[in-house]
C-alpha cells in the first residue's frame, strides 16, 4: 500500500443382520472402505491442485480467522534457489513502473511480487539495495530484512534478518549480500508469529524463507489483520517472513514450466472495502525470480 496521509471415524456401513452364508462374502472390500472414509473427510476450503513445474512447489494454507472479504486462504509457492535466483527491480533504475504481469513479460521473470510499500512518487518506504546500489536507506521503525544474492558461495542464497535478533549487524549484512528489501516482520527470530498493533484488515503479499532454504512467496486475498495472518504463516515451518504490501496493490505472479499463478489483492480497511478488484495495480518496485 502506498503510504497514505496517513485461520475414530465410525464407518456406518449399513451392516444389518447377515446370515452365516453371506457374512464372509458380503464384507466390504478395502477400496470400498477407503471410498467411504474419503467421502466423510471434510473438504478443505483452500484446495490447491495446481502444478507449477520443476523447482516450484505450490500449496494453499487455511487462515484461522474470518476475513472481512475473500477466501480464508494463503497461496504458498516455495522456490528452489538452485534452480532460480532472486533479484530486485525498481522503476528508479528501469525508468518506469509496471503491473506484476508486465514486469514478468518485460524481463522474462518466473515470479514477481511487491518489494515493500512505497510513497506516492514510487520511492520505497523501507530500505532497498538493488545489486549493491542503495536506493533507500534504513527505515528506523522497520525491523525485517530480506537479503539475497550473496557475495560469497559460503552464505545462504537468501536469508531473513531481524533488527532485534542476536548478532544482527546491518553493515555486515550489506557486505555479505548485494540485494536487500526491508519491511515489517510477520515472524520473529525463531519463526514465531509476531503481534501487530495495526488492527486493520487487508489482502497481503509477503515473503519468507523455509527451513530447507527455499524462498517462499505468500499471498492472501482474504482480508485479515496481520496478527491473524502471522499466526497462520507461523504454521508453515518458516525460519522467517516479512510483510511486503497490503490491499489491492498486493500482487503475486508465478509462471512455471507446467502452470501459472496470478493473484492480486482487493480489500483494505478505510481504502477499498470490498472484494471487487480483479486488476493488477502498477508497482514501482518488485522482488523477482528468474531462471539460473
Amino acid at each position: 500500500m502506498p503510504v497514505r496521509c496517513a485461520f475414530v471415524i465410525a464407518i456406518c456401513l449399513g451392516c444389518g443382520g447377515r446370515d452365516a452364508v453371506t457374512a464372509s462374502t458380503a464384507a466390504p472390500s478395502e477400496p470400498a472402505i477407503a471410498a467411504v472414509v474419503a467421502s466423510t473427510k471434510p473438504k478443505s476450503p483452500c484446495p490447491a491442485g495446481l502444478k507449477l513445474g520443476p523447482g516450484l512447489h505450490y500449496e494453499r494454507a487455511v487462515i484461522a480467522a474470518k476475513p472481512a472479504a475473500g477466501e480464508p486462504c494463503i497461496d504458498v509457492v516455495r522456490a528452489d534457489l538452485t534452480v532460480f535466483k532472486l533479484r530486485v527491480l525498481t522503476a528508479s533504475r528501469e525508468g518506469r513502473s509496471f503491473p506484476a504481469p508486465k514486469w514478468a513479460d518485460t524481463f522474462r521473470l518466473v515470479a514477481v511480487t511487491n518489494a515493500g510499500m512505497f510513497h506516492a512518487n514510487g520511492t520505497p518506504v523501507g530500505m532497498i539495495v538493488e545489486d549493491g546500489v542503495v536506493l533507500r536507506r534504513d527505515h528506523p521503525t522497520y525491523g525485517g530484512y530480506l537479503a539475497f544474492d550473496p557475495r560469497s558461495a559460503s552464505d545462504p542464497a537468501v536469508t531473513i534478518a531481524g533488527r532485534d535478533c542476536a548478532g544482527f549487524d546491518l553493515a555486515a549484512l550489506q557486505k555479505r549480500y548485494r540485494s536487500i528489501v526491508q519491511s515489517n516482520r510477520l515472524l520473529g527470530c525463531a519463526g514465531e508469529a509476531l503481534p501487530w498493533i495495526d488492527k486493520k484488515q487487508y489482502s497481503a503479499a509477503a515473503i519468507g524463507v523455509d527451513r530447507a532454504g527455499r524462498v517462499v512467496f505468500l499471498h492472501a486475498r482474504g482480508a485479515v489483520t496481520m496478527s491473524e495472518l502471522a499466526q497462520s504463516v507461523a504454521a508453515l515451518d518458516l525460519s522467517g517472513a516479512v510483510f511486503l504490501e497490503g490491499g489491492p496493490e498486493a500482487s503475486l505472479v508465478v509462471r512455471g514450466a507446467d502452470g501459472e499463478l496470478a493473484r492480486m489483492g482487493s480489500y483494505e480497511t478505510g481504502f477499498v472495502e470490498n472484494d471487487s478488484n480483479h486488476s493488477f495495480w502498477w508497482l514501482p518496485n518488485v522482488i523477482a525470480l528468474e531462471a539460473r
